[in-house]
């Protein structure tokens, strides 16, 4: 049965919510949609692990300044619930290494995978990634390099 959901991870509900701001929760919640809430077309059974979104879409779907959105990435990046990455591949952990990338490319880090008891603590960490890993990294590489090449429309283009 689909009823064209996105899967969100629970301890979005049980930690995060009181602790995020509402424009982080804005941008996390557009980054699990674009992720999470599609199907990976070349495997046709998992879900997207990382996905382009480009700040003008994140301005018009959280209806939040740039300004805002930038800190909320940079707060979602400091508490470990996101990575961003370069075209490339590499991780763009600071607003400096972010400045002046042509796209960015958004998952939902492990820790947004950890099991949580009914009070809200944890008991099982999720799978973190680990970007000193020589082959994680060259298989995300690899990854983000063929989604860029597949993207040669852009989605504001689609979107009008």
């Amino acid at each position: 049965m689909n009823f064209n959901t996105t899967p969100v991870p629970n301890i979005l509900f049980d930690v995060y919510m009181k602790e995020l701001k509402m424009a982080e929760l804005k941008v996390l919640l557009i980054i699990i949609r674009q992720t999470l809430g599609w199907k990976d077309i070349k495997t046709k059974s998992e879900r997207k692990e990382l996905d382009w979104i480009s700040s003008s879409q994140l301005v018009l779907k959280t209806g939040t300044s740039r300004r805002a959105i930038n800190e909320a990435i940079h707060t979602l990046m400091e508490k470990k619930l996101i990575e961003v990455l370069s075209q490339k591949g590499d991780l763009l952990d600071t607003p400096e290494k972010r400045r002046g990338q042509q796209k960015l490319f958004f998952r939902i880090s492990g820790a947004m995978f950890t099991l949580v008891d009914k009070e809200g603590k944890c008991i099982e960490k999720g799978i973190i990634y680990n970007s000193a890993n020589a082959n994680i990294a060259k298989d995300l590489r690899i990854k983000v390099s063929e989604l860029a090449q597949n993207m040669r429309i852009t989605k504001e283009t689609i979107q009008n």
